[in-house]
């Protein structure tokens, strides 16, 4: 077995135990990963449905249950197969070896008029060998600057939902993540969140920077698009792939503007209660009509984008291409939340 591949298997399957609230969705969503390499032959079914169930029955689901939900995931991770590359020079560079005008030359993965993405390979790599959030000192002093009061919360659902990982500071990084500053190591943009397309794959990622007086405050893979990827928490994850839970009756969606404010709305959520709501995250030119169609009719969208001149964008966006199928709400001034 590839290393990738048990990397890829140990990291969902950790992150299954790991589950408290939402446990089906996350079964479901940890199985459709891995139906993507057992697909392309990379991975045995049987033993990634073996591993899987017995994650899911650690966080308390009934065997029943935990294996419907692993094989309907895994179903649905077969239909987008996902070979994994033998290992090439050059294909991966170390940081103490990598060049900021390297990042130039990094291939990028079209399919018809889709938007350039970076290696799926890499970025399920990246996020497999980072770290969570509450292990590292940098980034807990991250949360409690910008959280206060509610960092020790946040903290421990970040971790409990996967919302956000720490890149180590020793690791192998791919060309893309770099800036004309350095590696995203080397500026301090170590903290990373997944963005999601419309299938409700995790097809690229963004990179925050721990240190309040950097700029930019964020990054994405460079020389490639975000248009249609989105922040995700769980239950947004599994409405962008097109499954409704059973369990799901308030129809809630949240979309905010930023890492620092939607994870405020993903991490605020009580464990006890599955209700939701659904929370997206939005940035500059990534909304689209792909997104939108994944909201189902008679859902209440809470719009939690800025008061400024970028915000009204958003909002503008937002709502024209939710058409009259949803009912909008916007927030008011006062009741932002994070700064930018």
């Amino acid at each position: 077995m590839k290393p990738y591949v048990r990397a890829a298997i140990d990291s969902e399957a950790n992150t299954l135990r790991r589950s408290s609230s939402g446990r089906a969705c996350a079964t479901f969503r940890a199985a459709a990963a891995l139906g993507n390499l057992i697909a392309s032959g990379e991975l045995d079914r049987a033993e990634a449905e073996s591993l899987l169930v017995a994650a899911a029955l650690e966080t308390g689901l009934p065997m029943r249950e935990a294996l419907h939900h692993v094989r309907r995931g895994i179903c649905h991770g077969e239909k987008t197969p996902r070979s994994v590359p033998d290992a090439r020079p050059g294909s991966r560079l170390d940081v103490s070896v990598c060049r900021p005008h390297e990042i130039a030359t990094a291939g990028a993965i079209t399919t018809g008029e889709s938007p350039p993405r970076p290696s799926k390979t890499e970025v399920d790599a990246l996020w497999a060998m980072s770290s969570p959030v509450g292990s590292d000192p940098d980034a807990a002093a991250w949360f409690t600057r910008r959280y206060a009061e509610h960092a020790i919360t946040f903290l421990e659902h970040a971790e409990l939902w996967d919302l956000a990982r720490v890149i180590p500071r020793v690791v192998r990084l791919p060309r893309w993540a770099w800036s004309h500053g350095g590696s995203w190591v080397q500026t301090g943009h170590r903290l990373l969140f997944r963005l999601w397309d419309h299938n409700g794959r995790a097809l690229s990622v963004r990179a925050r920077c721990l240190e309040p007086t950097i700029t930019p405050k964020s990054l994405a893979a460079a020389g490639f698009s975000v248009k249609g990827l989105v922040l995700a928490d769980p239950l947004g994850v599994q409405l962008l792939a097109g499954h409704v839970p059973h369990w799901w009756e308030r129809h809630e969606v949240v979309i905010a503007e930023g890492e620092p404010d939607w994870l405020i709305w993903a991490a605020v959520q009580r464990e006890t209660d599955p209700q939701g709501p659904a929370v997206l995250g939005v940035e500059a030119g990534v909304w689209c009509q792909q997104i939108a169609d994944r909201i189902l009719g008679g859902t209440r969208v809470a719009l939690r984008v800025h008061h400024d001149a970028p915000g009204e964008v958003y909002a503008r966006q937002i709502a024209g291409s939710l058409s009259r199928r949803c009912q909008i709400f916007r927030s008011k001034v006062a009741e932002e939340g994070a700064s930018k």
